[in-house]
């Protein structure tokens, strides 16, 4: 097969490919190596300046490359030259064009580039904004870079795997090398791609990504400007360019998360925003400890201390970016989340990656440990530096917990432990997760309102008093119109409430609701509204599908429930809480079967249904990862109604009625396995080999054998009947068994005796057969305090951000002076 000269290969795509791949390691490599010497040199100018010039001019030949790789791949996915693997797995010709990029960063090696890319351009804005700071900054970047060149090269040494290469060929590949397909010289004309995952071909899937890596990669910024700290024993000075970095970091990687909810909360049928997926969870922890990372930053500003802080967090919060990185792409997971990517034998690389940065970090904390500044005194107890710090320590403790829950399979591999993951796993971070949100909604309601230094208690109660008082009256109304009576999560509650009035307060009193001095207390705001938005949305949800049809859904199987499920019948129209419903019907579109289910009000004089609105849920027939059911929502400014499918024929509708039965469905099945039609539940119960030839008119040299169905209606009533296999002169002449109750015909067709498999054909009478779906249906209410919680704490964080640019180019500060009132931040 070697000598076969392959015709219609576009091998000079991959040439290129491979040599930007070559020319980004090498490049992002040779910059780090002179940009360390440019920092390492005591000259401003000569040598150093030369190790400069030399580092930024790798560091761009670094940036063409990426943009080389980005340009060859994105070309070849449009191209659709499948002979090359990444192609052929992730795109496909029937794919919309709407979803190229989607597949783009949809594999391991594309979400690697994708993460190089905003890393490369954020390096290029520190070429030009870090001044002083730049060769070590960028010395430690390039090092990052070079990491994550790494994970593309795909070569060999000592037979241990260093990345894996986008451009290679089909043919290469392990899985498919040697197939007969590639002895046809002009194979590549006759291939089609495997395509994008159908549960990804979703608009989020195009915006999420990009949004959450470009939080991952402005990580590195604060994170370089402390270890340069710690390089060149400037232990603070470093701050005030890394802060206003720190926040976009917060901002961006926010908001990713926030997209990733909605996103779940949109397409994903478990009816809620945050699944505490472990993936999930793996974004949310490096977002903690970068909140708690900006704030610390903010006391050294005011006060000049604090510095180990200062330092700690914006390092743990990078490697916590390489650790989630190693959980989700190690493959370490398992089942334990739908989201990571499997184990592509790049798990010993990620730990690399992770333990080289880990260990530099704690070389440079121990060789400076001893000259680390210490605070002479300890902080006041009200005072706004000490309350801050404390807000820090406990976003701390709730990120290690959610760490060393989600590690348990970590933990399991490392120490041969067999822990299994929480199962109510929304229920179990809900426990130890709401004190610790009480407590940090505390401090970012009272925060504000402290003075660095020392608080004059007098004016604090008093400015607070109002806010605190309001807050305490709302939640008890809220509580009382919730009909909430949990403890905890009235307190939280509060909390929510407290947050958001006191900010509010704040920047109408403090700041004369002057806008841009608004950034800190939108952001609480913001803050606050999220949680209550969660809280009220999950814990007063309700289930309004309760089964009315007067047909038994549980009969459908153990995850069925009356209380929970309805049972639609094509065509009529059932009472479901406030409203009627009617199963309109069924179409398809590509991948997805859609369901049109109407919502009706009646009118109370005419006794006629006035259509409300209408949901169309959709199954989508997913043979990679099976089908998967997304929700339709109906959003009003109070709730969210939400519905999906939990159970439907999923076949296309047969309009043919010149028969008594229709088109019969064909099943591969074995003893044991339960299949479906439009009106009942069929178990393969035994195979009965004792079969009656006389009665069934049969030779007795003709082999024959019966398929035992138990067959359950909807209202859980059970048929048995047995179709017959029979082999008669050498050929097969299968005998049917009907139910005429439902209208049901079965042929049992064929045997496989290697994989014990046999062949039933079901047809369903076209008089009995009539289409039904069984949906759940659940009320969010006020869903959108959530989503407004989102976009004010983006604009409040977007306004802190640009208010300290600008504070930084006047060589200003925008906290508190120790001398002034509260009434200013």
């Amino acid at each position: 097969m070697n000598n076969i000269s392959y015709i219609g290969e576009h091998l000079i795509w991959g040439n290129a490919g491979r040599f930007f791949v070559y020319l980004s390691f090498i490049s992002a490599l040779l910059a780090s190596f002179a940009y360390f010497c440019s920092a390492q040199s005591p000259l401003l100018g000569g040598e150093g300046a030369s190790w400069k010039k030399l580092g930024r001019l790798s560091f761009r030949i670094h940036s063409l490359a990426v943009v080389g790789i980005m340009a060859t791949l994105f070309s070849m996915i449009l191209l659709h030259y499948y002979e090359y693997y990444y192609v052929w797995e992730h795109s496909s010709n029937s794919m919309p064009k709407r979803y190229t990029l989607a597949c783009f960063w949809e594999g391991q090696e594309g979400s690697f580039l994708l993460w190089t890319f905003w890393q490369m351009l954020i390096g290029n804005v520190l070429i030009f904004t870090a001044k002083n700071w730049e060769s070590p900054v960028l010395s430690v970047i390039s090092l990052v870079q070079t990491f994550l060149a790494s994970m593309l090269l795909g070569f060999y040494i000592f037979g241990w795997k260093i990345g894996s290469n986008p451009f290679t060929l089909l043919r290469d590949t392990p899985d498919f090398a040697g197939l007969p397909l590639f002895s046809i010289p002009d194979y590549a004309s006759k291939l089609d791609g495997r395509g994008l995952n159908p549960l990804l071909q979703n608009y989020w899937m195009t915006i999420h990504p990009p949004t959450l890596f470009l939080g991952f990669a402005s990580t590195v910024v604060p994170f370089a400007y402390a270890l340069s700290g710690l390089w060149k024993k400037k232990f603070g000075e470093w701050q005030i360019e890394a802060l206003p970095w720190t926040f976009f970091g917060v901002m961006v990687l926010g908001t990713g998360i926030l997209m990733g909810g909605a996103w779940a909360y949109e397409a994903l049928s478990f009816g809620g925003f945050w699944a505490w997926d472990p993936v999930e969870n793996a974004s949310l922890f490096p977002w903690l400890t970068l909140v708690a990372a900006g704030h610390v930053m903010i006391i050294y500003k005011a006060r000049n201390n604090s510095i180990l802080s200062t330092l700690f967090f914006p390092v743990l919060t990078f490697i916590l970016v390489l650790y989630s990185t190693f959980l989700t792409r190690s493959g370490i997971l398992g089942n334990t989340s739908v989201h990571s990517f499997p184990d592509f034998g790049m798990s010993g690389q990620l730990l690399i990656y992770l333990l080289f940065f880990l260990l530099l970090s704690l070389v440079l904390f121990a060789v400076n440990w001893k000259s680390l500044p210490r605070e002479k005194q300890d902080e006041e107890l009200w005072s706004r530096e000490f309350w801050m710090f404390l807000g820090a320590i406990v976003l701390l403790m709730s990120c290690f917990q959610i760490i060393i829950s989600t590690s348990i399979p970590v933990t399991n591999k490392l120490f041969g432990l067999n822990q299994a993951p929480p199962v109510d796993k929304i229920r179990f971070y809900s426990r130890w997760q709401i004190p610790f949100a009480i407590m940090a909604l505390l401090m970012v309601a009272t925060g504000l309102y402290f003075k660095f230094k020392k608080t004059d208690m007098k004016q604090f109660w008093s400015m607070i008093r109002l806010p605190l008082f309001i807050s305490a009256a709302c939640c008890a109304i809220s509580a009382i119109l919730l009909k909430e009576t949990n403890v905890f999560y009235i307190l939280l509650l509060f909390s929510c409430w407290f947050a958001v009035l006191s900010n509010f307060h704040y920047w109408v009193k403090a700041k004369k609701a002057v806008l841009k001095k608004g950034g800190a207390a939108f952001a609480h705001i913001g803050f606050g509204l999220i949680l209550m938005g969660a809280l009220i949305s999950t814990s007063c949800e309700q289930v309004i599908s309760q089964n009315s049809s007067g047909k038994n859904v549980e009969s459908l199987g153990k995850d069925f429930s009356n209380a929970t499920n309805i049972l639609l019948t094509k065509g009529d129209t059932l009472s479901m809480s406030d409203y009627y419903v009617t199963y309109a019907g069924k179409h398809k579109v590509g991948h997805n079967m859609i369901f049109t289910i109407q919502y009706l009000k009646k009118d109370g004089h005419s006794g006629k249904y006035i259509p409300e609105f209408e949901l169309t849920p959709i199954v989508q027939l997913n043979e990679r990862m099976g089908n998967v059911a997304e929700p339709s929502t109906h959003h009003t400014l109070t709730k969210d109604i939400y519905t999906h499918i939990t159970f439907a024929d999923l076949s296309e509708a047969n309009n043919d009625s010149s028969g008594a039965f229709g088109t019969p469905k064909t099943h591969l099945v074995k003893v044991g396995d339960t299949l479906f039609s439009s009106n009942s539940i069929i178990k393969v119960a035994s195979i009965d080999t004792h079969i009656d030839k006389v009665a069934h008119h049969l030779k007795a040299n003709d082999i024959a054998a019966g398929a035992v169905l138990k067959v359950t209606d909807v209202n859980g009533k059970i048929y048995t009947c047995e179709p017959v296999f029979v082999v008669s002169n050498n050929m097969i002449q299968p005998i049917d068994a009907q139910i005429p109750q439902l209208g049901l015909k079965f042929a049992f067709t064929n045997v496989n005796p290697d994989t014990h498999q046999i062949t039933i054909s079901v047809a369903e009478s076209q008089k009995s057969s009539r289409d039904f779906v069984v949906m759940e249906a659940m009320v969010f209410p006020y869903i959108n305090i959530l989503w407004l919680g989102c976009v004010v704490m983006v604009f409040g964080i977007a306004l802190s951000i640009v208010r300290r640019i600008e504070k930084m180019k006047n060589n200003e500060t925008v906290t508190d002076k120790p001398s002034e009132d509260t009434t200013k931040d």
